[in-house]
């Protein structure tokens, strides 16, 4: 794997050229994974390891329940698995009859996968690169617009669907450029495909891909550890979706690195990430995130079982009452979440924890205090006794073998971080990455307790940080007695960093053209891709992200507010389930909008006297008084938290309906659309912010 190795001499350390760097032992960090050029090389060599073991699995849908709304109920059995050998068959297969179905498809061509996180959807992305053809991802919840850009952009030939989204492809499939074939990974419904086959599109299901490279396959034809291995389309906060090129190399030397002998997920000379490894895979595929901790898995010989946000826990959106959630059923060690998703753990439990008796509750609180004084020391855990045996009950809930949690794509609060590893008793630790740079540049120490840091960069990465003058960040703060710390921008180099944004040469958009020439430079030989991030080195030799440029907001009298810091303390009022915080240049202060939590909300009310329908959420979010009450608790958890006074809020707005993917205020992996929000909210900051 000569192509994408990369090794260091320093430890968490800042070299000369102000450069934080990470070691490794030289030979170790190529060994992980031998001479792989691609990632099906990568599954290949684990299939040889672990044919025998189990490899991926998923649950049987037992009946489906529909209410008056169309909402539909599951019924789960227990997992099903397959063998690392049996999975293998099945990419191997997938992959030979791509070209005898679809025999316009040649090497280095789109494949778009367009489908929910599923078992199904790794093994056409496995099969795809058994070919050297590239796997283009699209978010399942980006909707009609997105969907048809990243098709018609892409001049992929052939989409992978599941059926759910079929509706959407019997819209937009008028407005297809290059795309003749789908597959459907599940027969679809007849009315779509009758839809799309009078379109002039071709309908193959994946079991007749399987079927015709089983019997008259065509031989593989992999990548080569430059070619791209995935265009992955972001997100995005704004405007339409970039589509990011990725390559084998940059994928494998994310692997190399985590699976390092001195990465972040070893403590005490043993590694969280193994052939013992059970990991629950429920997050999007179409996220560099999610993508790369699977193949790293696989690779390993780690357990596989799918499951999905909507099934995750009993009480999932999607659950029948009386059912098992996936994290129960499954027992993952490893578990992955958004940031935002632990919040909501937070608030669950606390909810959960007030209904409890008096003694109870005691119980918990003296457990939690005991777990802070433990975190704070670098233990993980309380060493109270009974509260251990109470939050034992929260544990089941993922199934009660949880030993690292990693978290990513937004700052993880210091209060959540303190209380989930308190309560689940495992090591829970941020990473920082982005699409441009396949995933894990950074992820904090599992010996480190750190909070409020991402972490000294994996082996297959370094960071820079450029001076950005306008905002006063400069790397000469190191000097300045009050700071000493680097800050500027974070700029991320070595391996990892993808080849760029796709540019389609007959209809260049000069946006992206320009992002190309920008947002990736040269410095003294090492290429870097500039994040838009605001970051300072510790004196640890960790990376702390202030936040982006973007969101970092100048007020009237000079003084800058990063938004992410006050949001993370607005997470701290019980009042929050959701907040966001906003501020103009030609104001002197901030205010918080806030999707509130019901409960806390309708006991405020009741306390203030307030009559009518407290279960009125609209109503509460209304009222003057529970207003101002929840004000004075964002202010009080603002000065805990030591917010400056231009940085903590003077006003409030409540928000009745829940900002979600779905209704366009939040990205696919929840990160706030903050322009967006800001629309939708237009009237009520403009009767607020004066």
């Amino acid at each position: 794997m000569a192509s994408v190795t990369y090794t260091t001499s320093n430890v968490g350390a800042v070299d000369s050229n102000g450069i934080l760097w990470k070691a490794t032992q030289v030979g170790k960090f190529t060994d992980k994974l031998g001479d792989c050029a691609s990632l099906w090389d990568s599954l290949q060599k684990s299939v040889a390891r672990n044919g025998a073991r189990q490899c991926a699995g998923k649950r049987d849908i037992l009946n489906v329940q529909t209410d008056a709304k169309g909402f539909e109920f599951l019924a789960l059995g227990d997992y099903q698995w397959l063998t690392y050998s049996q999975y293998f068959d099945v990419c191997d297969n997938f992959g030979a009859g791509l070209p005898v179905k679809i025999p316009s498809l040649q090497k280095g061509d789109t494949v778009v996968i367009y489908a929910e996180t599923q078992l199904e959807w790794m093994q056409c992305a496995f099969g795809c690169w058994r070919q050297g053809l590239t796997v283009g991802t699209i978010y399942a919840t980006l909707g009609e617009e997105g969907a048809l850009f990243g098709i018609n952009q892409s001049k992929c030939k052939a989409v992978v669907a599941d059926a759910r989204l079929f509706k959407v492809l019997a819209k937009i499939c008028d407005k297809f450029t290059f795309v003749k074939d789908i597959i459907a990974l599940e027969p679809p419904p007849e009315e779509h495909r009758m839809k799309l086959e009078k379109a002039g599109l071709t309908i193959h299901t994946m079991e007749e891909v399987k079927a015709a490279g089983k019997t008259a396959g065509t031989a593989p034809s992999p990548a080569a550890a430059d070619e791209i291995a995935v265009l992955m389309y972001t997100s995005g906060t704004t405007g339409n979706p970039k589509g990011v090129l990725i390559s084998h190399g940059s994928v494998l030397a994310t692997m190399a690195g985590t699976l390092s002998d001195s990465s972040a997920i070893q403590l005490n000379g043993k590694s969280f990430l193994t052939p013992d490894t059970v990991y629950l895979a429920y997050l999007p595929l179409a996220h560099i995130m999610e993508l790369a901790v699977e193949v790293s898995m696989f690779s390993v010989g780690a357990k596989v079982g799918f499951g999905s946000p909507g099934t995750l826990t009993p009480t999932g959106a999607k659950m029948q009452p009386g059912q098992t959630g996936d994290a129960a059923m499954l027992a993952p060690t490893v578990f992955v979440a958004a940031p935002a998703v632990l919040d909501r753990v937070l608030i669950a439990v606390k909810a959960k924890f007030k209904g409890t008796s008096k003694m109870v509750q005691g119980i918990v609180e003296s457990g939690l205090a005991s777990g802070k004084a433990n975190y704070l020391k670098g233990g993980v855990g309380t060493k109270h006794c009974i509260a251990r045996l109470v939050f034992k009950k929260v544990q089941k809930l993922l199934g009660g073998r949880v030993s690292l949690m990693l978290t990513g794509s937004a700052p993880l609060a210091a209060e959540v971080q303190m209380f989930v590893q308190t309560v689940f008793g495992c090591v829970v630790r941020q990473g920082y990455g982005l699409t441009e740079t396949c995933a894990a540049t950074c992820i904090a120490l599992a010996s480190d307790n750190a909070t409020l840091n991402v972490g000294p960069p994996q082996e297959s990465a370094c960071i820079k940080l450029r001076d950005w003058e306008e905002g006063g960040y400069r790397n000469a703060d190191l000097d300045d007695t009050a700071i000493s710390m680097r800050r500027g921008e974070v700029l991320i180099g070595g391996p990892t960093v993808c080849s760029g944004y796709l540019v389609d040469p007959t209809d260049p958009d000069p946006d992206i053209v320009a992002k190309n020439e920008s947002d990736f430079v040269v410095i003294d030989g090492t290429r870097y891709f500039c994040t838009g991030d605001i970051g300072q080195f510790t004196p640890t030799g960790n990376l702390q992200i202030i936040d982006r440029k973007k969101d970092l907001v100048k007020l009237q009298m000079g003084e800058y507010v990063a938004l992410s810091k006050v949001e993370n303390v607005l997470k701290s009022s019980k009042y929050t389930a959701l907040p966001m915080a906003y501020a103009l240049s030609s104001m002197s202060y901030v205010i918080a909008l806030i999707c509130p939590n019901k409960k806390p909300l309708s006991d405020l009310a009741a306390s203030l006297g307030i009559t009518g329908d407290l279960n009125d959420l609209e109503m509460l979010c209304k009222n003057e008084q529970v207003i101002a009450g929840v004000l004075a608790d964002v202010q009080a958890e603002s000065k805990t938290a030591k917010l400056s006074k231009h940085e903590t809020p003077t006003k409030v707005i409540l928000i009745s309906e829940l900002w979600t993917p779905e209704n366009d205020m939040l990205t696919a992996v929840q990160k706030l659309k903050r322009r967006q929000i800001v629309d939708k909210h237009k009237a009520e900051i403009d009767a607020k912010y004066v």
